[in-house]
């Protein structure tokens, strides 16, 4: 089977498959609409769809069109994230969904193995609901401006955790350097909306998870954004929409009535701000045991952002490589030791 590992976060969706191609874009939808212009400005070549995503999805009977990642953050109306608990039957994620396997489904229709993950504590309640979702979805799709669709539907799905995808990407090329006997090998993944942390013990050569000691916080990149928006409307008297703001965070700086606003320090305070809350809740739950572990890895894509205000968590702090991607690549090592069972 065609093997495809896909991260549908909160804040960005990362796939990636068995032939090396990868995907990433903003976890937006919004509400299409026919753009008159806008096919004499967008091209035809692979990073160029990823840009211009109308997503058509149809069930045979009915189409719905939406607006999809970067598109609907430059031009979606009624754009938003899809926040709920309830991610699982969210319409977003089904749009979400059928504009990442547009992407990353082969040419030739074959059966195709979906792994993809919830937030640790999501996975637990949830994982039967999700593999139900992945293994019932049946779609055309089709990108408005290309001449390609695809029909959508998984052979098979598999659920699996967040952050424990990160972990099988972080070491499974070294394995050597971390199945040290007795040792404990933690992560953080910082997401969009929620951050999970994991811990396994090596036991006999193995990754044994210590449940006790992961878990999900509710609380990720999201807070960063919402104190930057509240300091920006502070000094301005404006609330800024969702394409501005994440240009600003990204920056530190932004262009407004005529003059270029500053704000590196504040939106770097903050940061440092989210990232002690973080590590004083991961501390709270690791306790002494934090004194056995071999490595803490930082992933998801929080990891970078608050890096340098992470390093103090434990004496060998490790960004993953590939830090946004690790779950989705993670998830493809798991499709790919499946298929090997």
């Amino acid at each position: 089977m065609f093997k495809i590992g896909l991260d549908l976060g909160y804040g960005y969706t990362k796939g990636v498959n068995e032939a090396g191609r990868k995907v990433a874009f903003p976890s937006l939808v919004g509400a299409a609409y026919d753009r008159k212009l806008g096919s004499i400005f967008a091209g035809k070549a692979h990073e160029d769809i990823i840009e211009n995503m109308h997503v058509v999805i149809s069930d045979g009977r009915n189409g719905q069109e939406y607006f999809v990642g970067e598109l609907a953050r430059r031009e979606g109306k009624n754009t938003s994230y899809a926040f709920d608990e309830d991610k699982i039957n969210h319409p977003n994620t089904r749009a979400l969904l059928a504009a990442a396997s547009f992407l990353l489904f082969p040419e030739e229709e074959v059966p195709v193995h979906i792994v993809s993950g919830l937030p640790l504590e999501q996975y637990v309640h949830q994982k039967n609901e999700f593999r139900r979702m992945l293994e019932g979805f049946k779609a055309v799709v089709g990108i408005k401006g290309s001449d390609r669709t695809r029909v959508v539907k998984f052979q098979r799905a598999t659920p699996f955790m967040q952050a424990a995808g990160a972990v099988y990407y972080a070491i499974m090329d070294e394995l050597d350097r971390y199945l040290v006997e007795g040792a404990y090998i933690g992560l953080v993944d910082i997401g969009f909306r929620t951050t999970d942390y994991i811990v396994f013990v090596v036991n006999k050569g193995k990754l044994v998870l210590r449940e006790d000691l992961s878990g999900t916080l509710d609380m990720g990149m999201s807070a960063l954004n919402n104190a930057v928006d509240k300091l920006f409307t502070q000094r301005t008297g404006t609330r800024l929409d969702i394409a501005e703001l994440m240009h600003l965070v990204e920056s530190g700086s932004i262009y407004y009535r005529g003059e270029k606003i500053e704000f590196g320090r504040e939106v770097d305070a903050v940061r440092s701000e989210v990232a002690r809350v973080l590590k004083d809740r991961v501390k709270v739950v690791w306790g002494n045991k934090l004194d056995f572990f071999h490595t803490v890895f930082l992933a998801g894509g929080g990891a970078k952002q608050l890096k340098g205000h992470m390093n103090d968590l434990y004496s060998n702090v490790v960004t993953v490589k590939n830090a946004q991607m690790a779950n989705a690549l993670g998830f493809l090592k798991v499709a790919e030791l499946e298929e090997g069972r």
